[in-house]
């Protein structure tokens, strides 16, 4: 339909690869449709956190910021299992475990007839803490543009050179300082 009607596309992105071949199936289908490659608009949203020497993944201040995003994951799994919703996000191998074990959590949220509030309450700004020993360093890793300032920079250099036109980055409450790690990454981007 973007296609269709010569609109901006918009997405959310884990990271490049999944982004690359999103971008590159609307790409496809863009120019199927027979819109000329230079009407193409595209915008992405990605969370993340800038690293401090020495942080990891699970740190307090990384989970905070880019958690909300991770936990995403969590709530695609629940609505599967739990309403049968088609969960469009990829599943890492790696992250199987932790998603099976929300969904057993979620599986006890009240009330018992519409789970899915609890599911999705602070849904990408928030980690609740039903979700919290699930917001494990590998689903950061795998969910959000985390990394150092110098990896984020070549990972946004990557959508931009597959064709991005611009990338959004929400700011979590709470977080509000997070603009300046961002902000010093948008200058190299100017």
């Amino acid at each position: 339909m973007t296609a269709r009607h010569g609109a901006a596309w918009k997405t959310v992105m884990s990271g490049v690869d999944d982004g690359l071949a999103a971008l590159n199936g609307m790409k496809k289908t863009w120019a199927e449709s027979g819109r000329p490659g230079s009407d193409w608009y595209s915008s992405a949203w990605i969370w993340g956190c800038v690293l401090r020497d020495g942080e990891t993944l699970d740190s307090p201040r990384v989970r905070g910021q880019a958690g909300p995003r991770a936990a995403v994951l969590l709530h695609r799994s629940a609505d599967l299992d739990m309403e049968g919703w088609i969960n469009t996000s990829p599943v890492p191998d790696s992250v199987k475990a932790t998603l099976e074990g929300y969904v057993q959590a979620a599986r006890k949220f009240e009330p018992e007839d519409a789970r899915y509030l609890l599911n999705h309450t602070d849904h990408c700004i928030a980690v609740k803490p039903e979700e919290e020993q699930f917001v494990t360093a590998e689903l950061v890793r795998q969910t959000t543009f985390t990394g150092s300032e110098q990896d984020i920079k070549q990972r946004i250099e990557a959508m931009r050179a597959g064709g991005l036109s611009q990338l959004v980055i929400p700011i979590v409450p709470g977080h509000e300082d997070a603009v300046e790690d961002w902000a010093r990454i948008a200058k190299a981007f100017r």
